[in-house]
Formats: C-alpha cells, sequence, structure tokens
C-alpha cells in the first residue's frame, strides 16, 4: 500500500467518524419537541457538517 492510500483510508474514517458523531447529535434534537433559537441554530450547522463529511467520504471513496 502507497503512503497517499494510507492517508486517504486515514482521512475517510476521519471524516466518517466525525459525520458519525453528527448524525447522533442531529438525533437528539430530532427527538426534542421543541427546539430553542440556540438548538435551531445548531440543528442547520449539524446538518451542513454532516453533508460536508459526506461529500468528503464521497470524493475519498471514488478515488480508490
Amino acid at each position: 500500500m502507497e503512503k497517499g492510500e494510507s492517508t486517504k483510508e486515514e482521512l475517510y474514517k476521519e471524516a466518517e467518524g466525525f459525520h458519525t458523531s453528527l448524525d447522533r447529535r442531529l438525533r437528539m434534537l430530532l427527538r426534542k419537541p421543541f427546539l430553542s433559537e440556540d438548538e435551531e441554530v445548531e440543528l442547520k450547522m449539524v446538518k451542513k457538517k454532516k453533508l460536508y463529511y459526506k461529500d468528503i467520504m464521497e470524493v475519498l471513496k471514488d478515488k480508490h
């Protein structure tokens, strides 16, 4: 395995970890019957970050 491939694999795993933890937080927020203003802002940010990490994972997967 080349060094570049190992780094891509590590980056993929790191992005996957972030994506998973953001997914957990998103599910916690969505379970609440009511969100405060701060939680609504957080919900939007979590969704954007989750998509960002999913995009990174897709790019890294396509390069394999």
